[in-house]
């Protein structure tokens, strides 16, 4: 049952639109309106229950709206600002298609009456809003209906009100921004709920190898967490609450017909597509600074592209620098002195996960690179371990000179590298398993170790140990609502990771979970001479074969 606020705010917005003949309740209709295009295209949800509620069935939805979602530090009213991110968003009633196009904030642009190259996201501050959407549609091509402006303390505020968000944060993140407020970005790496203003510093982090094209791709994954919590039929119990901090955070110049059509749609959008790209291009310097530059022609296809929900996974555009004209050109910065290259992190490249094809390319704003698998899978195999062979090319201006022996480092491997090299060799460990039975025959499942060799770190003289603990700590029986763990409770025999079937987070209701548990000996311990089905798994039926850490826990349906 929904709560008497709920049916009191139902009732004043039903009342709104039929008495809204007067100035009050169209101003009043508008704002509730407002809340629901943000919920529908700036934050990517929306259900029918939402249409129900607000009462706008049977609107016309017949024609695309698309506005810009800017965020910004600012609030309402307030002075001039850079904006933080620029998103293109449209939604369009007839395929139910929501496109999302990020601009990457160092998008190089020229405003008129100036010679001067200027980077996207200042226009609001030198030119305001309307020069910034005139901007856009140059570059994509999209006829824009207004925008919508956020700002960082309601962004917060929201992402509390809705009780946080999971997301898995790929490295640890640490920066000092030097504002006032939000002063530090620190994360850690792995799956994790992140309140609002965790969710913000995930959404800023930009300084790493791949820069704001980096920041483009979090801000589309908070969005789509957003939207997953959104879509929980319990969010709509917080409206009440999340009204108020919706308006503090909020401004936008869509007429009422649009925020109409935006709010009409929620009850389509439970089987809504939702897509989301960059605007390709690539890092260039002009007179000592560096900008994004974009492709013109190539930025207007990818664009109608998007809408069409087709998109591109090529965001470093190698067309770039072909077609500069010659005024551009002519800027083209010609470093004196070459620098070092001094990203030693290579981006792009993530543990092998069983199923997963192999990255074969990575960009950075210094260097690109090519990357050799071997084996050469197309897909990663459960407990294979992989080698790649990463070639670096410096860009302009950058030099491999000056690198030091094993500068580089690849997250989750063992990288080497000579000095003045960019060639890396990176080690894997053997991919994440799924379940045993799925284990391709010839391959060593992970957490075990093949016959006639010793666990990692145990020489050969080294006599090793059975390992004696055989209760797994930490794994307890699923309830409704809580989130599953990834690791055991670590011991001085072992540490391992756990594989949920199915992968809902968090638990739900009435369903069966299945927990795949892969052990790593320590130094000194082994699984060799472990007997069938001898590991436990509190509350569930625990099975494993002799010599074997992975264990399979099978749990009996909740209904707690």
């Amino acid at each position: 049952m929904l709560s008497t606020a709920f049916f009191i705010a139902r009732t004043t917005v039903l009342s709104n639109n039929l008495n809204g003949v007067n100035r009050l309740a169209k101003t009043r209709t508008k704002r509730f309106l407002i809340i629901i295009a943000l919920v529908l295209a700036g934050i990517l949800a929306g259900t029918a229950a939402f249409a129900l509620f607000f009462g706008l069935g049977g609107v016309n939805m017949n024609n695309r709206v698309s506005f810009l979602l800017i965020g910004a530090d600012k609030r309402p009213g307030g002075g001039s600002y850079n904006a933080d991110s620029i998103i293109v968003a449209s939604f369009d009633p007839q395929t139910k298609l929501v496109s999302l196009l990020s601009i990457p904030r160092d998008t190089r642009v020229t405003l008129s009456g100036s010679k001067n190259y200027y980077k996207i996201n200042a226009v609001p501050a030198l030119k305001g809003i309307p020069e910034l959407e005139k901007q856009v549609t140059a570059l994509t091509g999209i006829k824009l209906n207004g925008y919508v402006l956020t700002n960082f303390e309601g962004f917060k505020d929201i992402i509390d009100t809705l009780g946080g968000i999971t997301i898995d944060v790929e490295k640890n993140m640490y920066y000092e921004t030097g504002d006032k407020e939000d002063g530090y970005i620190n994360l850690k790496a792995g799956v994790q709920k992140l309140n609002g203003t965790k969710a913000l510093q995930y959404a800023r982090f930009r300084h790493d190898a791949t820069a704001d094209i980096g920041r483009t791709a979090r801000q589309q994954k908070v969005l789509t967490a957003v939207a997953k919590k959104m879509l929980e039929p319990l969010t709509i119990l917080k409206l009440p609450a999340l009204v108020p901090q919706l308006m503090k955070a909020v401004e936008t110049d869509l007429s009422l017909k649009d925020l109409t059509t935006l709010a009409g749609g929620a009850k389509s959008f439970s089987d809504a597509k939702i897509v989301s790209q960059t605007l390709p291009g690539n890092a260039i310097n002009l007179d000592g600074l560096s900008y994004w530059e974009v492709n013109r022609t190539k930025a207007k296809e990818v664009a109608q592209n998007l809408l069409q929900g087709k998109t591109t996974g090529d965001v470093w555009d190698s067309s770039v620098m072909a077609n500069l004209d010659a005024d551009v050109k002519a800027h083209l910065a010609s470093p004196a002195t070459e620098t070092a290259i001094d990203m030693p992190e290579i981006p792009g490249i993530t543990v092998p996960k069983e199923g997963a094809a192999p990255v074969k390319t990575i960009q950075t704003e210094q260097y690109s690179g090519t990357i050799t698998w071997s084996p050469d899978d197309n897909t990663f195999f459960a407990g294979q371990s992989y080698k790649a062979t990463i070639t670096l090319v410096p860009k302009e201006g950058y030099t491999l000179k000056g690198v030091g022996a094993n500068f580089f480092t690849v997250p989750g491997a063992t990288a080497t590298n000579a000095a003045g090299s960019g060639v890396i060799t990176a080690l894997f460990p053997a991919a994440q398993t799924a379940p045993t039975e799925t284990t391709p025959p010839g391959k060593t499942p992970t957490g075990t170790t093949p016959t006639g060799t010793t666990p990692t770190g145990t020489t050969p003289t080294e006599k090793a140990t059975i390992i004696s603990i055989a209760q797994i700590a930490g794994v307890t029986p699923p309830k409704p609502g809580a989130a599953p763990v990834t690791t055991v409770t670590a011991t001085e025999q072992y540490t391992g990771t756990v594989i949920w079937a199915p992968a809902d987070n968090p638990f739900g209701q009435g369903r069966q979970y299945t927990a795949t548990i892969t052990l790593v000996p320590k130094k000194g311990y082994t699984l060799e001479g472990i007997r069938e089905n001898y590991f436990t798994v509190p509350g569930a039926t625990a099975t494993n074969a002799a010599g074997s850490g992975i264990i399979k826990a099978v749990f009996p349906i909740s209904d707690q």
